[in-house]
């Protein structure tokens, strides 16, 4: 049965486009406007992320380029992102995705015993404004000039680099459901293969997950031949093949036992976290507010996951607005002194 809300690709607003002049009705953009947008060279406001290593795990999060529209395009984005989260998607993809998360994405391989992760480096950036336009040529069936000015509308390229590609902005709220669609070739042809293996496949963004009784002996090798020929480069040092009776991680989620758990190492992350909170009672309620959000946080994603975790995430969040109508009464006596 079809979820309430969601339609076949034949009955979105861009279907069949046929001229700019509608594409910018739909848009509630005027014509002349989103025609300076695509030439517009400031679109974007573009930084860099720097690696952060975490206080509590030692984790590092590397270094990454930021590329975020500015107000003007991304309210364009916003619409485009709402008019393809309405497109009943494929049942391999979950990943902005209304009713899907990456809990959905794990919980379709509970039943697997054997599981592979695959993981795409820099998905949006390699994810072209050629595939974009194909997307909005042939699985909409837009005009080629309304499918041109789309895929310029949606891409990002830098213009200091006369020779640099173009593609998915990584800070837009476009580009995840975007990349699904521009990506669909690809993903059709390895959901095909699963199928002709009895596996189940998903996708959530740039992580390839495969399922089922037994994995085919070459499936590394396909994967990284359809994925290259899909305009991408595989992480292959992320690749991950899981044996029978093995704990298996799939998009940070611990699948054992035929059950979804939390990860052992966010757990001991809380529990870090807790400790410090416990360490500075006596600290600046400000600091302990900056403590006490990344727990109430980190706790309700575990109880998303596991309901184990309901209770201790009830009262992170109970804590939590305790020390926030602390930290307003101080700042109201501070004002009024």
């Amino acid at each position: 049965m079809a979820k309430r809300g969601l339609y076949d690709i034949n009955q979105c607003a861009l279907y069949k486009l046929g001229s700019k002049a509608r594409l910018a009705q739909i848009l509630g953009v005027p014509k002349a406007r989103l025609l300076i947008l695509v030439r517009r060279s400031e679109n974007y406001r573009v930084f860099t992320l720097p690696q952060e290593i975490c206080e509590f795990t030692g984790k590092v999060r590397k270094e990454r380029l930021v590329q975020e529209p500015k107000p003007e395009l991304r309210r364009v984005h916003e619409r485009i992102q709402r008019l393809l989260s309405r497109i009943r998607p494929p049942e391999y993809g979950h990943a902005a995705v209304k009713g899907r998360s990456y809990r959905t994405n794990a919980e379709a391989h509970l039943n697997g015993p054997r599981i592979a992760t695959f993981d795409v480096r820099r998905f949006y950036p390699s994810t072209s404004r050629s595939a974009v336009r194909n997307f909005f040529s042939e699985q909409l069936c837009c005009a080629p000039d309304v499918a041109d000015l789309l895929a310029q509308l949606c891409c990002w390229q830098n213009v200091k680099e006369s020779n640099s590609s173009s593609g998915l902005p990584t800070g837009s709220p476009l580009s995840p459901i975007l990349s699904l669609y521009a990506n669909r070739p690809m993903f059709d042809v390895l959901n095909d293969y699963a199928g002709r293996h009895q596996l189940v496949f998903t996708c959530y963004v740039d992580d390839l997950t495969f399922s089922g009784e037994m994995l085919p002996a070459g499936i590394s090798k396909f994967v990284e031949k359809i994925v290259t020929a899909g305009g991408h480069t595989l992480a292959t040092e992320k690749t991950r093949l899981f044996r029978r009776n093995q704990v298996k991680h799939v998009t940070g989620v611990v699948l054992s036992n035929s059950q979804v758990k939390v990860p052992h190492a966010r757990f001991l992350k809380a529990r870090a976290i807790a400790s410090a909170i416990t360490a500075h009672e006596t600290a600046d309620a400000r600091y302990r507010l900056l403590l006490q959000r990344k727990l109430a946080g980190l706790l309700g994603e575990a109880a998303f996951l596991d309901s184990r975790f309901a209770g201790w995430a009830n009262r992170a969040y109970a804590d939590l607005r305790a020390v926030q109508a602390e930290v307003h009464m101080a700042e109201s006596l501070h004002v009024e002194s």
